[in-house]
């Protein structure tokens, strides 16, 4: 560890329960303030890299995402005016975040609406990234079917299957799937009380696809780019205005060059301080398994060339449909690259009188087809070091952050500024059952007990009292049953209560043998009144029938009380689909959304 960085600390961050409700680190209206301090601390960096001050990349970084966002977005108009009232870039604040350009959950979705938030509260910049340098893990959304007893979910695709492609190489398989999504996804729906978001916000990308005349002649879209102008088209109905690019874009910038090569330029230093960090959470945080939260980085050392390193970047040809691993070898004189086993460019090395050099040779490997991207936590460490004055993350990045503070005090030598965490939980009104895993338990061990026990049940204010572990649906045949129970009769021998009962005649036996065998077994065991194994034998052996014949008596009580556990069980299985919170924004409606957006940011 560096004196620039804090103590590990193993940190549990959870998703909120209720619904509607929201966690925020730290709470929202001491956001702007952090973003304030940062931008304080950011201004004391006093270092360079690769011979250049980091304040010059930062501005240049800032200059020219900024402006290719602008352009991204059809937004270009609009970066004059912040210019003028901020008077240049470097004093504009720059909140930044992230995502795969997915149909996500609103749990995800709430990081756009706080990013609008703040850029418009700190007087700056909201700017997501989109991360279409990561591969595309569906090409469907989950949508609830069936009914509210038995709910089930279904996968509807807008798409054939992708692969493991990335974003950026993506395009648009199948248009019919496309075209008919959002009729197909409101006709599953239609057993429900919801009016979707979806069927008013594709068709903005439904016009974006070719004319059937054109579509041979014409390049398909990107899934990348359609499904953004989908989150878009909500999101203008909400009157969010954030800027937007994605990492392929950013990756052509002279800024981002810069950042790679200051990573590749000492390879092994590279490997040793990204691998001690990911090593350093795995211990701290108790993971095992090595290829979470990131896999280590691999080295080839000693080959007969040389020793290779494998660096925290992709690369791969375009129109390649997979990711390949970059490694990188140092010489006294270069840096060569391979993908795999094929050596792919050899650069200078970077040294304070040659970094243009090298850099410019970096940006010359798209001319050539080659696509160099950063890895998850590369992403977001170019961004907090070179761009952003508050990195807004949800759960899964601010856990990830915890090495990229390590990795920005280690690699750049600057105090790492703070980043911010949201996220929250909303479910699709689908009447979820008030029935908790601790209800279950609870009757598991009622059902338990019961059977072990069973004199310790045979009362009515028992029964009584599983009326109350939770809302039940009753089905016909326990119509009987339940009566029984309501009524006060829970045992076809009559109230418990009764003193000339087989209940209460069985249970005085009972206590009569417990309290025998207690005494006898108080006695010295060669006192003769201890009495023989063969009399304490039959002494259990009546013992044991007695719990069955009270058993029996209780058959009614716990019939019903295996009806409620097995009732509460399949309502506990319909809770994992009524009360998901994965589903995707598209599924709520306008109305709905517009009301999650007025309690982040108090505006209708």
């Amino acid at each position: 560890m560096t004196p620039l960085e804090a103590t590990w600390e193993r940190r549990w961050l959870c998703a909120p329960r209720e619904d509607g409700a929201m966690l925020a680190i730290p709470p929202l209206a001491e956001m702007p303030s952090v973003v304030a301090k940062n931008r304080e601390q950011i201004a004391t960096w006093d270092v360079q890299v690769l011979g250049r001050p980091l304040a010059d990349l930062r501005h240049l970084a800032r200059k020219e995402v900024l402006m290719a966002a602008g352009r991204f977005v059809g937004q270009a108009s609009s970066l004059p005016t912040v210019q003028m009232q901020a008077g240049s870039l470097a004093h504009v604040p720059l909140i930044v975040s992230g995502h795969q350009p997915e149909l996500f959950h609103s749990g995800v979705w709430v990081k756009n609406v706080v990013l609008d938030r703040l850029g418009k509260e700190t007087g700056g910049i909201g700017l997501h990234l989109i991360v279409d340098n990561d591969t595309v893990s569906s090409t469907r959304i989950a949508v609830p079917v069936g009914s509210r007893e038995a709910p089930q979910f279904e996968f509807i695709p807008f798409d054939a299957d992708a692969g493991s492609v990335p974003w950026e190489e993506a395009f648009l398989r199948d248009a019919t799937l496309f075209r008919t999504f959002a009729d197909r996804v409101s006709a599953a729906l239609a057993c429900w009380p919801l009016q979707p978001i979806l069927s008013e916000i594709w068709p903005a990308a439904i016009e974006r696809l070719p004319t059937v005349e054109h579509a041979v002649r014409v390049c398909p879209p990107g899934l990348s780019e359609l499904l953004t102008i989908v989150r878009r088209e909500a999101e203008r109905r909400l009157g969010l205005n954030n800027l937007e690019l994605p990492i392929s874009h950013l990756c052509e910038t002279e800024s981002f060059a810069w950042f790679a090569c200051r990573l590749l330029s000492d390879p092994q230093q590279t490997f040793a301080i990204y691998n001690d960090v990911v090593a350093e959470y795995r211990q701290v945080n108790r993971v095992r398994n090595c290829q979470h939260p990131v896999p280590d980085l691999s080295s080839r050392v000693g080959d007969v060339d040389g020793d290779w390193f494998e660096s925290p970047f992709w690369i791969w040809r375009s129109g390649d449909s997979r990711r390949g691993r970059l490694f990188v070898r140092a010489t006294s004189s270069e840096l060569q690259l391979a993908n795999g086993a094929t050596v792919i460019a050899s650069l200078p090395r970077p040294a304070a009188e040659s970094s243009e050099s090298t850099v410019a040779q970096v940006r010359a490997l798209s001319s050539r087809g080659w696509k160099l991207r950063p890895r998850a936590l590369t992403n977001t460490l170019f961004a907090r070091v070179f761009l952003a004055d508050a990195f807004l993350h949800g759960i899964g990045g601010a856990k990830y952050d915890e090495m990229t503070d390590r990795l920005i005090a280690r690699f750049f030598g600057v105090t790492p500024p703070n980043y911010l965490m949201v996220t929250a939980t909303h479910r699709l009104p689908l009447g979820g059952w008030s029935v908790t895993p601790s209800d279950v338990a609870t009757l598991k061990h009622c059902l338990w007990d019961f059977d072990h026990t069973p004199e310790r049940h045979l009362s009515v204010e028992f029964i009584r009292s599983l009326l109350s572990l939770g809302e039940v649906v009753r089905k016909p045949d326990e119509d009987r049953a339940t009566s029984d129970i309501q009524s006060g009769n829970p045992l076809d021998v009559g109230s418990p209560s009764a003193g000339s009962t087989p209940i209460a005649e069985l249970l005085a036996e009972k206590q009569r043998l417990i309290a025998e065998q207690h005494a006898k077994d108080s006695l010295d065991r060669h006192e003769p009144r201890r009495g023989s194994r063969g009399e304490n034998n039959q002494r259990r052996q009546r013992l044991r029938v007695i719990s069955q014949h009270l058993a029996q008596l209780g058959r009614v009580a716990r019939a019903h009380l295996a009806i409620q556990r097995q009732a509460a069980e399949a309502q506990l299985a319909a809770n994992s689909v009524l009360l998901s919170r994965e589903f995707s924004f598209c599924l709520f409606s306008l109305e709905r959304v517009k009301l999650m957006a007025k309690a982040l940011t108090g505006r209708t």
